[in-house]
């Protein structure tokens, strides 16, 4: 079995045109079939990554980035009752311990069970944590996430 390279894109429909998006990133793939629990860990390792790496954002910024993809229901309600949804946590929260991997790829994995977002491969929705996805050169992965407007329900 040869190697695949994917790549994958985030896209937020909704919410704050001014608020920073997370760049496409790359995967490359020692096997053609995972599931979607290993795409979206190795999505986000890859996202944090290029995030640490590239440093392309300030720290504020990448924080700000990942809560927007990967921001959960419960999280979203929870602000909403505050009066605004803002993806971005309080200023004496932000060192560089905040942004980790692991704790990156939980909270991704949660909010794709919950529904935060979708993921598209070649324009089919995968459902599953479970279930497993067929690569070949050129499919096309999309992270989709709806934000709702503002004064809007989750």
């Amino acid at each position: 079995m040869a190697p695949v390279t994917v790549e994958v894109r985030s896209r937020v429909v909704g919410g704050s045109p001014d608020e920073p998006v997370l760049a496409p990133v790359q995967l490359d793939l020692p096997e053609e079939t995972i599931t979607v629990a290993e795409l979206i860990r190795r999505t986000v390792e890859e996202q944090v990554r290029e995030l640490r790496v590239r440093q392309y954002l300030d720290l504020e910024q990448a924080r700000r980035a990942l809560d927007r993809q990967y921001l959960t229901a419960e999280e979203i309600v929870a602000q909403a009752e505050r009066g605004a949804i803002r993806p971005r946590p309080p200023r004496r929260a932000l060192h560089p311990r905040q942004v980790e991997p692991a704790a990156e790829v939980e909270r991704a994995l949660r909010a794709f069970e919950a529904g935060a977002y979708l993921i598209l491969v070649d324009g089919q929705r995968v459902e599953r944590l479970d279930e497993e996805v067929r690569f070949a050169p050129g499919t096309t992965v999309t992270f989709l996430r709806l934000m709702p407007l503002v004064g809007g329900a989750p």
